[in-house]
């Protein structure tokens, strides 16, 4: 292309020359033609740009993370004169279009088109656009290229991938598996309390029910812990969508494949998250696996859903202090966050961190803190290396 602009300026200068030294009809006919090339070159860009059409189309209604979904879209001359050469560019930073090369240049007739017929695999959970991003053209003549936004972009809504693990290696799990105490040793507590999802309903105090119109319930004194504590920090530090993306999704991932992971091995999990407020989850069954999965598949990550918020909110929750583990999912460690973890651990229960962070993110040092640990976790590892 430069060497074409290059000789096109050398003949338009070659005949300014002509027509400065000798002028006449040929001289001025030659000038004419090359000054008039350029000008031709721009307006059938322009009429490409017009008249060029863009089809795209994912295959589907719900899309999750690493899931290859078939793509396919279409490049149409709808006119009746030719497009010498066009190259399209994908939105590669959160999506990936398999078996395709990003720029691929192809030449369209009048009245035809060209269809790809691929897959798309998007890389994050959230709300971004997908496919065709730009668009190049270039004039027959290889003098001007124009490269312009596709002005219809795909616009997609992921969902988080669910890992399926047999084993956490990353962390001592003779401590959260084990029983502390021996089965039979509780009584019922005299005083009731109201029923949360995974009290006991044989427990259901109706007397106090019926008085108070709230289910309500006696808890067992001396019951051996049981559940394990699933909390997730849902503050969003950056503004920067490339920055942000990468750790929530990995975030939601390890929320969701620790829930699974206990799960199967039959022991509860309560789940614990902020939106305008703290919201809880029991997870016992696939049912109730399946809600909490639609509750992070709609949870929003924002910057007034500060950790002290979440943190100061937490101790009066049921279970989490009487738990055999608490396991916080967090983007950056704090001075509440270490003021929390300290709660946690004071009260006998176990603590296991995985603090989400790129390595410019990850604090140089985080304080001692006994019965915890500490695991760090980068937004592009696998799932299966970091579990």
């Amino acid at each position: 292309m430069n060497r074409n602009r290059i000789i096109l300026c050398l003949l338009w200068v070659l005949a300014l020359v002509g027509i400065s030294l000798s002028g006449g009809p040929v001289t001025y006919g030659f000038f004419i033609m090359v000054t008039a090339v350029p000008l031709m070159s721009l307006g059938y860009l322009l009429a490409v740009r017009m008249r060029f059409s863009i089809y795209q189309q994912l295959v589907g209604k719900t899309f999750v993370s690493n899931q290859a979904i078939p793509y396919f879209f279409t490049l149409q001359d709808e006119d009746f004169f030719a497009f010498a050469s066009v190259k399209v560019f994908f939105y590669s930073d959160f999506s990936t279009v398999l078996d395709l090369r990003d720029g691929e240049e192809c030449e369209l007739l009048p009245k035809t088109g060209v269809k790809k017929d691929t897959k798309l695999v998007c890389k994050y959970r959230g709300t971004y656009r997908v496919g065709i991003k730009t668009v190049e053209i270039t004039d027959f003549l290889r003098i001007f290229r124009m490269h312009y936004q596709n002005p219809e972009p795909l616009e997609v809504t992921i969902y988080p991938h669910v890992f399926s693990v047999s084993d956490l290696k990353g962390l001592n799990l003779s401590r959260i598996l084990n029983r502390e105490q021996p089965i039979g040793t509780s009584v019922l507590d005299q005083f009731p309390r109201e029923y949360v999802p995974g009290d006991d309903p044989r427990h259901i105090h109706w007397k106090a029910t019926a008085s108070t119109q709230k289910l309500m319930t006696r808890p067992m004194i001396g019951e051996e812990r049981q559940n394990v504590s699933i909390l997730l920090s849902t503050c969003r530090p950056s503004d920067d969508i490339a920055s942000y993306l990468p750790v929530e999704n990995r975030m939601l991932e390890l929320a969701l494949a620790l829930s699974m992971f206990f799960l199967s091995q039959r022991i509860p999990v309560r789940a614990f998250h902020r939106t305008d407020r703290t919201v809880s989850s029991y997870i016992n069954d696939h049912a109730s696996f399946d809600a909490y999965y639609q509750k992070l598949c709609k949870l929003a990550f924002l910057k007034r859903q500060e950790d002290s918020l979440f943190f100061k909110d937490l101790p009066g929750k049921e279970g989490l202090l009487s738990g055999r583990a608490a396991l916080l999912i967090l983007n950056r460690f704090t001075g509440d966050s270490e003021e929390f973890v300290r709660l946690l651990t004071g009260s006998g229960v176990s603590v296991i961190i995985y603090l989400v962070t790129t390595g410019d993110e990850a604090p140089a040092a985080i304080p001692e803190l006994p019965h915890a640990e500490i695991i760090r976790v980068s937004p592009d590892a696998r799932i299966e290396e970091v579990l």
